[in-house]
């Protein structure tokens, strides 16, 4: 398939059907479709041409070329219509809304800059389609130094790398001036930590663009793999109805943290948005100073009595309205109070061969714990030299208020350079609430 550059057509000769010049190309016009998928409607078709002539830019309809190469343009009819050109939804033009514009490289996962764009004509078909972009230095030196020494104004080798059409992510807000259907439900299929990388990368617009487009809960996910600064100043850009709405799907102690990062003022109102249950935890957490135990820890973790029976205690961790995303242990307490008296882990209530056995019975009780005043850089110390996946903070009175788990340990104990490196130890999943299983430790 032979690949025209968009850079070495811009100024190409317009020919009438007598082979006679009447215009320049000034810029493509192709429809997008917003269809999924590597289907011939990814690509997008050609739609017209602005054409330059007389001192003035006018339109040509796609139906109206009988060739179109890399050297020139023909036009199927000798008279030209001087239409000045109207957008129509769906259409955006090459070199304005295009060129030089920031997308997402959805396989590389990353944010690139257009240099150049390749057309051609789909196998199969007499259409011409917008086919790859081209994100190289070499494209960008080919329009800088089209006669240069470097390239001598050749075209992509086969070697080049070019970015298919249907692996990047297209903006509308890089077309403000034109009504565009665009779909990011890609974007929602990435995992957190690589959406969290694109949203930081990305403009203030094309950040606004994607995430008026996916849901709470991918928004949620993202956020908490920024730093809480980070997501702080996002969640502040955006109405705060919807700010709030983000908020209660997050883990209650990151939550915290990104409230914590904000103006006492925007804080308080995101708070009061809420709905009065997640509004609580936040502020309880909140009541705790930054570098502690108490501000490290989550108040999210399975709390049971001791005198339940394992079958009574699985039923009722399966009925709960809302699932810890921590449930590798599960605290018990005295029947009728906060008070934490051993640690059973859920791997050992369903390998228990006898469902009728108290779950008290099957307890640690020689609990290794924190204070909530406790330094948080020793209580993740503590946590890896014990080698738990969670600590247990408890009151003086021995009231559990919380636990620290081990990722939050890590965010503490590690370096900034590292902790950036080291692959994520929890994942996460949606059903219905968002659950997070272990994979490690």
């Amino acid at each position: 398939m032979t690949l025209l550059m968009f850079s070495q057509l811009v100024g190409i000769p317009l020919l009438d059907a007598r082979h006679e010049k009447v215009a320049t190309l000034k810029d493509v016009i192709v429809s997008i479709n917003p269809t999924v998928g590597k289907s011939e409607e990814t690509y997008p078709a050609l739609a017209g041409l602005i054409a330059h002539a007389a001192h003035r830019d006018f339109y040509i309809p796609a139906q109206q070329i009988a060739e179109f190469t890399e050297r020139h343009l023909r036009l199927s009819s000798l008279s030209l219509n001087l239409e000045h050109f109207a957008r129509r939804v769906d259409e955006i033009l090459l070199g304005k809304d295009v060129l030089d514009k920031q997308l997402v490289d959805i396989e590389g996962r990353r944010v690139v800059r257009v240099n150049d764009l390749a057309l051609g004509v789909v196998p199969g078909e007499k259409l011409v389609r917008l086919l790859a972009v081209d994100v190289s230095f070499r494209a960008l030196s080919r329009r800088i130094l089209p006669f240069g020494f470097l390239w001598n104004g050749a075209a992509p080798q086969r070697n080049e790398k070019l970015l298919d059409w249907a692996d990047v992510q297209y903006f509308a807000s890089n077309a403000p001036a034109v009504q565009l259907h665009v779909s990011h439900d890609r974007l929602e299929k990435l995992h957190p930590a690589d959406l969290a990388r694109l949203l930081d990368d990305l403009s203030y617009q094309q950040r606004d663009e994607i995430m008026q487009s996916l849901s709470n809960e991918a928004v949620a996910d993202a956020l908490e793999s920024m730093t809480s600064d980070e997501a702080a100043s996002i969640l502040e850009e955006i109405a705060e109805e919807r700010a709030s709405d983000i908020l209660e799907e997050m883990r209650p102690d990151v939550a915290a943290d990104v409230v914590s990062d904000m103006e006492d003022e925007k804080a308080e109102a995101l708070l009061s948005l809420m709905e009065s249950e997640d509004s609580d935890e936040l502020r309880e957490l909140l009541a705790y100073q930054r570098n502690t135990a108490g501000g490290l820890m989550t108040n999210e973790f399975l709390f049971l009595s001791a005198n339940l029976t394992v079958s009574a205690a699985l039923q009722q961790i399966r009925e709960q309205e809302e699932q810890p995303e921590f449930a590798d242990y599960i605290y018990l307490h005295e029947p009728g109070s906060e008070r934490l008296l051993g640690i059973v882990s859920l791997r050992e209530l369903v390998f228990c061969p006898d469902r009728s056995t108290p779950i008290g019975m099957l307890m640690e009780s020689d609990i290794v714990s924190v204070h909530p005043t406790t330094p948080e850089r020793d209580a993740a110390a503590l946590l890896t030299e014990y080698g738990l996946r969670a600590l247990p903070v408890v009151e003086e009175d021995g009231t559990l208020v919380g636990i620290i788990t081990f990722d939050d340990a890590l965010d503490i104990l590690l370096p900034d350079e590292l902790r950036d490196r080291v692959a994520k130890i929890f994942t996460y999943r949606r059903e219905g609430k968002r659950r997070r299983m272990l994979q490690g430790a």
